[in-house]
Parts: structure tokens; C-alpha cells; sequence
């Protein structure tokens, strides 16, 4: 028998305090509190912190040789600090940073001292890799080239010549923002060299160059774990915080530079499934542009666009009500993607770039799209829009989202955001307001509100609205924060996701750390969360605790520990909790709490083998279930990297038991910079049909001209269904892109 829904009376009272009060207050603060003082402006710390570039008529050649004449006219960096392991500390090794700069791109040169050279880290040897900043020894360089300290461009480099290149956007980091840039690099007796040219084309930048530009270069130093920076930041900040970057005066003279690429592409393809589908071949082709509009906006049109080079999904074991999350990984939704973020990722977005492409989780042909997105005005302004080609079971669809948001002092801003899905089927559209605004350095504030006019879901009355208020306080010994949440039932934006719905959420998180910086606890820090959820009637559905102790050690492993007590309520057999298909096994309405406990190990990632180990036990609904979690990486050279996940879940409830495995291994073999083999196989005991799945990828990938590409990808997915039931599909395809300039 289930409880009368007044049993839960404090949590009821505090769920309509905090409804009724936190998101109020968060809009007025947003809305009509003074502007906060630019706390790190030109006249704050980081003012002494100032370069002066400079002019030269003979630009260096970028091949990591530092003798060229125009590096003996430039000024010198070499003071750097530490924020890691000892703050505020003089690194332990020396750096001397130059630059300089003509009329078409900025040339920034470090030569990197080290008392051990053979102990500097260089496992990475790609073209471009987003992860270099974990594995390697590191120059990473940072141009807030607008120097309103709201975003910059990130560039690294490790001694191998692998590159990264980011955006930060309002304190959000974005891997995916691809450039052609040149950077060379050579490894040294007395440490290694790094050179680094940077067309102005591909920035985005004031008229005349704007006079002053934010700047920062940070180095790590992976065998000592060891992090330090020109313009210090505090603890457990960094790069995305430009506030503390320090300056460079004196680029000049320099008019914002025409940038378009033309990138076509061509496909050549065979697909083989024992299914319905057959075997068909595919010819096609298309191709984007990418083009600069005005000096502080970027277009970018898509034609016919093609995904054939993208890795698979990670493959994940469901073991909850819900639907799982997958990111995107597709090259014209990750440009920029940072300024369409709007809501709680991986919770309630009102805009998921997933949702574009495919329909019942099956792929759709995308004919083509348009991207606009920069600055205007004081604003940061976001028009995405796709049409998708018809297919069975799903009628050709327009999806179009635009994002505007109006910069506030320093680092705040109030925004706006809709979505409109379209098609003969289907008419969606949402609405959404938004607010974030720093109180302090460490203080923030932010809230959204928004509803959704599904048109075409008749079972929807009105205008389903979900809404939520948080605050935090963040830095490198305490952190604490609430957050309010509400989710009406059937708010389901069509470009959104949406985990749960018909829902009222409190959570709060508070965490003390301590620095002891000894051998086997450079920070120890503990941790507790708590998240307390009713349906809109307030009768509890989910609450959890968790408590976690975590030490960081010294040496940049990591140890683990963390305790949960749950509580979850399954009202109705109307929409079945299935956990096991295959063994139909259903979780029973009812009342259910249950404790667990975990411990986990971390390595280092900076290391040759890198290996790693959870185990999770503890009640489950109304059984057990233990979880074993290892991995590990070997990189016997940078030619090779083997790299493999097994998690194992052994679960026993009345209605039965089952065991379920997850196996990924991954086998990387960069031949040359330019040149790599990627060979990515998945076994899924457990997927979320029921079925057995193995999936197997094999990509070759070389990088030939100037960043054009050549893909050839071989893809097999296996499906056992059951009762002697399998499916399979398998292609192969291959895939040329060329890049154009004018």
C-alpha cells in the first residue's frame, strides 16, 4: 500500500519554499541588480601581467627552429607560476615565450627548458587530438582577442607537434572547433622547441585589430604534475576563465581578413544487412562552406551532409527507468555548440543537436543546413537551421533553433532561445528565457523558463513549462550549491532532450577540501549530495544521498570512495520498469530503498600504462547487485595505443538474476602525424532491446594537401536477438574531402 502523499511533509515544504521563491529571486538579480565590477579588468591584478607584440616585415618559418632573426626583436616571457602543486610558487622550469606579428597572422614561439629531458611526456603523435592535455607535456596558449574576458581561442601543443584548438565561450570549454593553423615543433637536448603560426583570418577580432587583446600561455609538466602559468590563476581554475589572462598591446594595423573554405566532399559506399535493407552501393557527394561575415560573424553552409567519418557510440548497459544519453559527435553540430547550451545538460535541454538526423533512432539524410553565429551589438547570437530528406516512416522535416543572449557586465548575460520542428507530421516549437550572473568570483547565479506548443501531440493540454533556479559558490577549498527544478508532464521539445518529466526537483551539494601536497595527498576532499524528487502532485518518486571521499594524490592518481542511500517509488504498470528483455524480468510497483558503497582507483594518464579499477556492491530494489568496473591503456610507443574498458554487472532480484558485460577495446596506430589506423570493437551483453550486441570499426584517416582529408571506414553491427535471431549489418565506405581558400 502506498503512502498517503502527506508523508513526506518537510520535503513538501521545502520544494514550495524553494518553487516559489529561488527562481524569482534569481530573474531579479539577473534582471535589475547593478552591473558586477570588471574584478580583473585592465586596472585589476592581471594589469602588471602586459606584452607588447611585436611588427616585423620578415615573419619567422615555422618549422621549430628559433634563429630566425625575428624572434631576437621580440620581448621575453619567462616568468611563469605555479597553480600546481605549490600555488603561487616559481616553476620549477624555465620558459622563454616570443612573439611577433605581420600583416596576415601572429607567430608565437616557446622554448621549453627541462632539467630531464629524456623524462619529458610525449605519448601522442596525431594530426590533432583533443585529449593531448591528459597524456603529454603541454604548451597551451590563450587569445581573448575581443578582451571582453567572455571567450577566447585556445591553442595546444605537445612535443610531438599534436595540436589542439578549442573555443571558450562564457567559461565553456569547446574541443570542437577545427582550424587550419601550423605549428612545428623539435625536441631538444635541453628540453624542446615549439613554433606556431596563426592566420588572422581564422579570428575573429575588432576593426584595426582592437588595440589590446587578453592572453595567457600555461605549461604542463606531466611527469611532475606540475602546472604553471604567465598570469597566475587561482586554484582550481583555468583557461576558461579569461578574466585572468594578462595582455598584449600593440597589434595594430591589421583589417579583419576575408575567410572562406569551400569543402567538398565524395562518398563511395557498400552496405550489406541480412535484413529487409539488403545490400545497396552508394555515390554521392556535397560538401560545406565556411565563411567569415563581417569581422565578428561566421556562416556556415551544409550540403548533402555525410557523417561517414564519425566514430561509434560508446555502447552503455541501462540498468535505470530512463533513457540513456549519447553526445554528439558530428563535426557541424560541435562548432560552436557551446551557444546553443541552454537548460541542464544531460537532463532538460531544449536544444539537442541528436535530435537533427534521425528519426526512432534510425539515420535520415540530412539535404543541407545553415549556421550563423558571433558577435553583434553586445550580443552573442546563434540561427541554426536543417532540412532533412524524406524516408520511410518519416516525412522530410525542417528543424531551425536561433539563440540570443546580452553580455552583462563581465561575465552575466540574459538570454533567449526558440526551436521550431516542422513537417507534415509534426509541429513542435519551444520557448525559453535564460539568466546567469556572477554575484563574485566564486558566486553564481543562473535560471531558465521555458514551454513548449506541441501542435501535434493532441494528448498535450496547453503549454507544458519547465523551469529551474540554481546558485553555487566553487573554488579550491569549499563548494556548495541549491538548485530548483520543475518539469511539467509532456514537455517534450522535438530538438530537445528531456530525461524525466512531470517532476519537481531539489538538490544541493556542499564539498570541503584540504591542500596537504604530500606524497599521498596533494588534496583530499569530501563531498555529499543530496536530490529530492515528487511528482507535480509532491508525492516522493526519487531521493538519494551521496556521500564521496576522494584523495588526490601527489603523484596524479586518484582513490575513490563514495556511499548512496535511494529511495524509488514505481507507481503504475502502465508504463513497465523493464530491466532485463530477454529475461523479462520487470521491477514490481512499489517502495524501494536500497544503500550502496563503491571504491575506485585512478591512474595517472600521463603514464606508459595507465590502469584503473571500481567495485560497487550493494542493495538493488529488492536484491543485490554488484558492479566491477577495470581499465586500462598501454602505450608502448607513439606509434601505438591499446586501450580497453570491462564493466561486469552480477544482478539478483526475486524475479530473477542475471549477469550483464560490457567489453570496448580500442587499438590506435598513428603510421606518421598525418596517418592513423583506429580500430574500435564492442561488446554489449546488455543493450537496451535486450539483445547481444558486438560492434566492430576500423578507420584509416590521412590528412593530405593543406588539412584535406581521406577517410576509409569499415563498420560491422551484430545483433543477437534471441531464439536463434541475428542481425547484421556491415558497410564500408570511403570518403574525400578537399579544403579551398579564398
Amino acid at each position: 500500500m502506498l503512502p498517503s502523499r502527506d508523508v513526506q511533509t518537510p520535503g513538501k515544504v521545502l520544494a514550495e519554499i524553494m518553487n516559489k521563491t529561488l527562481f524569482t529571486i534569481l530573474i531579479l538579480l539577473a534582471c535589475f541588480s547593478p552591473l558586477p565590477a570588471r574584478g580583473q579588468g585592465d586596472n585589476g591584478p592581471t594589469e602588471k601581467y602586459r606584452y607588447r607584440a611585436t611588427r616585423v616585415e620578415m615573419a619567422p618559418v615555422v618549422d621549430g627552429d628559433l634563429s630566425d632573426p625575428a624572434w631576437e626583436t621580440a620581448d621575453v616571457i619567462d616568468q611563469f607560476t605555479q597553480q600546481e602543486p605549490r600555488v603561487g610558487a616559481p616553476a620549477s622550469e624555465k620558459t622563454e615565450v616570443r612573439m611577433v606579428y605581420d600583416a596576415d597572422a601572429i607567430y608565437i614561439s616557446a622554448y621549453v627548458f627541462d632539467s630531464d629531458p629524456q623524462g619529458v611526456v610525449r605519448n601522442t603523435l596525431r594530426f590533432r587530438d583533443d585529449s593531448v592535455w591528459s597524456k603529454d607535456d603541454v604548451i597551451r596558449i590563450g587569445l581573448d582577442t575581443f578582451h571582453d574576458h567572455r571567450r577566447s581561442y585556445v591553442f595546444s601543443i605537445n612535443p610531438l607537434g599534436t595540436k589542439q584548438d578549442s573555443q571558450i565561450d562564457n567559461n565553456v570549454w569547446n574541443p570542437s572547433w577545427d582550424e587550419v593553423w601550423d605549428v612545428r615543433t623539435r625536441v631538444l637536448d635541453n628540453g624542446w622547441s615549439v613554433e606556431l603560426r596563426i592566420p588572422f583570418r581564422i579570428l575573429r577580432y575588432p576593426a584595426d585589430g582592437g588595440g589590446t587583446w587578453g592572453f595567457n600561455i600555461v605549461r604542463l609538466i606531466k611527469r611532475k604534475n606540475e602546472s604553471s602559468s604567465w598570469a597566475p590563476f587561482p586554484p582550481n581554475f583555468g583557461m576558461t576563465r579569461t578574466e585572468f589572462y594578462g595582455h598584449i598591446d600593440g597589434i595594430s594595423g591589421i583589417e579583419p581578413q576575408r575567410n572562406v573554405q569551400i569543402v567538398p566532399y565524395g562518398l563511395l559506399g557498400m552496405t550489406r544487412s541480412n535484413g529487409a535493407a539488403g545490400n545497396d552501393s552508394t555515390m554521392e557527394g556535397g560538401g560545406d562552406l565556411k565563411m567569415s561575415v563581417g569581422s565578428s560573424l561566421s556562416l556556415d553552409l551544409t550540403y548533402n551532409t555525410n557523417f561517414a567519418q564519425v566514430e561509434a557510440d560508446d555502447q552503455q548497459i541501462n540498468l535505470t527507468r530512463f533513457s540513456l544519453f549519447f553526445p554528439e559527435k558530428r563535426e557541424f553540430f560541435l562548432e560552436n555548440a557551446s551557444l546553443f547550451d541552454f537548460g541542464i545538460v544531460q537532463d532538460t535541454q531544449l536544444f539537442f543537436s541528436r535530435r537533427i538526423g534521425l528519426a526512432g533512432n534510425q539515420p535520415v539524410p540530412i539535404l543541407g543546413g545553415a549556421r550563423l553565429t558571433g558577435k553583434a551589438a553586445g550580443f552573442d547570437i546563434g540561427l541554426l537551421t536543417t532540412q532533412t530528406e524524406s524516408s520511410p516512416g518519416a516525412p522530410s522535416t525542417n528543424m531551425s533553433t536561433g539563440r540570443i543572449r546580452r553580455n552583462i557586465g563581465q561575465r552575466s548575460y540574459i538570454g533567449g532561445i526558440f526551436t521550431d520542428t516542422h513537417s507534415k507530421t509534426q509541429d513542435n516549437r519551444a520557448f525559453g528565457m535564460d539568466a546567469l550572473y556572477w554575484l563574485g568570483r566564486n558566486v553564481r547565479a543562473d535560471a531558465f523558463a521555458a514551454v513548449v506548443d506541441g501542435k501535434d501531440d493532441k494528448n498535450v493540454k496547453g503549454l507544458p513549462a519547465s523551469f529551474s533556479g540554481g546558485v553555487a559558490y566553487d573554488q579550491d577549498l569549499w563548494a556548495a550549491g541549491v538548485r530548483t527544478q520543475s518539469v511539467d508532464e509532456g514537455f517534450n521539445p522535438a530538438m530537445g532532450y528531456v530525461r524525466r518529466d512531470a517532476i519537481r526537483r531539489q538538490t544541493g551539494n556542499l564539498r570541503k577540501s584540504w591542500r596537504l601536497n604530500r606524497k599521498y595527498a596533494r588534496k583530499v576532499n569530501l563531498a555529499s549530495n543530496v536530490s529530492y524528487l515528487t511528482n507535480q502532485d509532491g508525492l516522493l518518486d526519487t531521493r538519494q544521498w551521496v556521500f564521496e571521499a576522494f584523495d588526490d594524490l601527489n603523484n596524479g592518481d586518484q582513490i575513490k570512495f563514495q556511499a548512496t542511500r535511494n529511495f524509488e517509488r514505481i507507481l503504475t504498470t502502465e508504463d513497465p520498469f523493464v530491466l532485463n528483455a530477454r529475461k523479462q524480468i520487470v521491477v514490481a510497483p512499489g517502495d524501494y530503498g536500497f544503500n550502496r558503497w563503491s571504491v575506485e582507483y585512478r591512474s595517472f594518464d600521463g603514464r606508459a600504462i595507465v590502469p584503473g579499477v571500481k567495485l560497487e556492491r550493494g542493495e538493488f530494489y529488492n536484491g543485490n547487485r554488484t558492479t566491477v568496473g577495470l581499465s586500462g591503456i598501454w602505450r608502448p610507443s607513439p606509434h601505438l595505443v591499446l586501450q580497453g574498458n570491462y564493466d561486469y554487472n552480477d544482478v539478483s532480484l526475486p524475479q530473477g538474476a542475471f549477469n550483464a558485460h560490457l567489453v570496448r577495446a580500442r587499438a590506435t596506430v598513428p603510421i606518421t602525424a598525418r596517418a592513423s589506423v583506429d580500430a574500435f570493437v564492442q561488446w554489449n551483453g546488455l543493450n537496451q532491446q535486450g539483445d547481444q550486441e558486438l560492434n566492430t570499426q576500423i578507420r584509416f584517416h590521412m590528412i593530405y594537401a593543406r588539412d584535406s582529408n581521406l577517410y576509409v571506414v569499415f563498420s560491422d553491427q551484430r545483433r543477437d536477438r534471441g531464439a536463434g535471431v541475428i542481425a547484421r549489418d556491415r558497410a564500408i565506405q570511403m570518403k574525400m574531402t578537399y579544403r579551398m581558400y579564398w
